[in-house]
């Protein structure tokens, strides 16, 4: 398939490593591909006020940028965690055309350390692409594993392994991320994967993110699906301004984000849907406890049909099930060990 082979010319050769060169070379060559320049040389100046103030605001971009996706338990985040995640939720939705719906969710990862430190059991979207939560009632739920085959600093390239009802589906992805310039940042991610009613298709997802303030970042995401089975190319573009309502140091956090989406098809082609609307998100009683409230208006058209507005109200609760967030400390074996000594 035509659309499969571009896809993998623009896979392989991150996975591809230069063979016989000699070890210099090749660490030059590597510095080239990772930070796209070359190594300075030994006469170039040293590091001043300019490089630190650089540093200073990339790192803030960056870490602003985690910051929130760890927030709000972006999928992308969640997928690439260094340690074990798992998000628990129940989804409200009261939609104007359609009756009130509600739903379980879970999703996340859990690693396998004792088969191999690459190797992950993650649910639901185990490609880790979803653009928004717009469709939470909606997704089927699914497990899947993950093999991490390589990671650098900007790149990263995952085996998946969906797994539903009896049927597998496999799949490759890769990701590349880092900053552009001083408060700009962008991550893109490029996902193959055949399923047995889609066939083979392909997702693209490009975030761009700039820091508007110590508090404030701003995120235009834009993701496209073409497969066998797809109409044409399915496309999406969101723009939301997510602001942190409190200093960082506080507990309780809590995040308000404003947002405008529009998601069509090219075949035949038409915007399916444009929507306006804000999130609010806070903690609530305990770090690891989450509520949601997504007031959005929505602007649909089906093929036959004119367009028409349309309300609609989400309303989610999520507890989260990850180490950094637990009240109590965790006791090693040899602390335990220790205080169990010490008992008459």
């Amino acid at each position: 398939v035509r659309f499969c082979f571009v896809t993998l010319l623009l896979i392989l050769p991150a996975l591809a490593r230069s063979e016989g060169a000699p070890e210099a070379e090749q660490k030059e060559l590597e510095e080239v591909l990772v930070h796209g320049a070359a190594p300075e040389e030994p006469g170039d100046d040293l590091p001043n006020w300019v490089d630190d103030s650089h540093a200073y605001a990339t790192d803030r971009a960056q870490q602003l940028s985690e910051w929130m996706d760890g927030f709000f338990g972006d999928p992308v985040y969640d997928v690439e965690s260094p340690e074990s995640l798992v998000r628990i939720g129940w989804v409200n939705t009261l939609d104007e055309e359609e009756d009130y719906k509600s739903k379980g969710r879970i999703r996340g990862k859990i690693q396998l350390p004792r088969l191999s430190e690459r190797l992950n059991l993650v649910f639901i979207g185990e490609e880790g692409d979803a653009l928004s939560n717009e469709e939470d009632i909606e997704g089927e739920d699914r497990v899947g594993l993950q093999y991490t085959v390589g990671e650098r600093k900007r790149s990263r390239v995952d085996l998946t392994m969906g797994i539903s009802w009896g049927s597998l589906r496999p799949g490759i992805r890769f990701r590349n991320q880092g900053p552009i310039t001083e408060g700009y940042r962008y991550r893109f991610t490029q996902r193959l994967q055949y399923e047995d009613d889609e066939g083979f298709y392909t997702t693209g997802q490009l975030n761009l993110d700039h820091d508007l303030k110590e508090d404030q970042l701003l995120r235009w995401s834009n993701r496209v699906v073409y497969g066998e089975e797809s109409d044409g190319a399915e496309w999406r573009s969101k723009l939301s301004l997510r602001q942190r309502l409190k200093p960082l140091h506080k507990k309780h956090q809590s995040v308000l984000s404003y947002f405008a989406s529009v998601k069509g098809q090219t075949d035949p082609s038409f915007v399916k849907n444009t929507r306006f609307g804000i999130l609010w998100r806070r903690q609530v009683y305990r770090q690891f406890l989450f509520m949601e409230l997504e007031p959005s208006s929505n602007f649909r058209k089906r093929e036959d049909e004119d367009r028409s507005g349309v309300w609609n109200i989400v309303l989610r609760f999520e507890i989260a099930l990850h180490r950094d967030l637990r009240r109590k400390p965790l006791v090693t074996l040899d602390q335990e060990a220790s205080a169990n000594s010490e008992l008459p």
